[in-house]
């Protein structure tokens, strides 16, 4: 079993990306139908699937086959032509300049770093960019049961670390020919459920179904009822800063 296996029925509840991101990235980069695009660490495919429909071929790669079996079954719905690979970043066997543009989301602290920069130097296109992409909660005050959220997971999670999975892009990069170009940044506000917010909880590996065990209930329960007294009809506000950092 995968690190992730147990979390990927949850990725679903993650902070979204929304089309209004693919479409502002896509004009800015000036994607084309000659674009190749490769997404690493692809998880359930939301990059993949958001950013195909801009460029003319897109790969992407993910060394757990759960969560390869979820991206080709997003790929499938949105009827799309995805070519997917169980492979981490580190042992992609590849030409030299395959791909003109390559997109990371929540994986890029999962790798190991000289190796992966080592095969994105040569598997990179002169002159193309890779943008790294996130989407997480702003300050604003539609936003405040975000810390109740936040202080849940640190409690159950002993290992939580929030800035272990925001690594430093500038140093991450250092010593390589990527240097940041530009942020792109869209915001999103959407509602979300109380309940989709719990799955959110245990898709993260600290605190994932596998992790917490017979403890999942308790834990699922607190979550519940730390956000619950923020919500309406069952839902909660949150807005969203989707970015992209673009290193060239």
């Amino acid at each position: 079993m995968g690190r992730f296996e147990t979390t990927v029925d949850f990725y679903r509840y993650r902070e979204p990306y929304p089309p209004k991101f693919f479409e502002t990235v896509a004009a800015r980069l000036a994607l084309t139908k000659q674009t190749r695009l490769l997404d690493v660490g692809c998880g359930p495919g939301s990059l993949a699937t958001g950013f195909a429909p801009y460029v003319g071929s897109t790969t992407a790669i993910d060394p757990e086959p759960a969560m390869l079996k979820a991206a080709r079954a997003a790929a499938a719905e949105a009827q799309l032509d995805i070519t997917f690979l169980e492979t981490g970043i580190e042992a992609l066997d590849c030409a030299n300049g395959s791909f003109d543009l390559v997109t990371i989301g929540r994986a890029l602290h999962w790798f190991l770093r000289e190796a992966a920069l080592a095969v994105l130097e040569r598997i990179v296109a002169p002159g193309g960019p890779i943008a790294i992409c996130g989407s997480a909660n702003t300050d604003a005050p539609v936003n405040a049961w975000a810390s109740r959220f936040k202080e849940i997971r640190s409690a159950w999670s002993p290992d939580f670390n929030e800035s272990r999975y925001k690594p430093d892009l500038d140093q991450w990069f250092a010593g390589s020919r990527f240097r940041k170009l530009e942020e792109i940044r869209v915001l999103h506000l959407h509602r979300v459920s109380v309940p989709d917010l719990v799955g959110r909880a245990v898709s993260f590996s600290p605190s994932s179904p596998a992790v917490l065990g017979d403890r999942r209930p308790q834990f699922e329960a607190e979550i519940e009822a730390a956000v619950a007294p923020f919500a309406n009809e069952g839902s909660v506000d949150e807005e969203l800063a989707v970015t992209a950092t673009i290193f060239g």
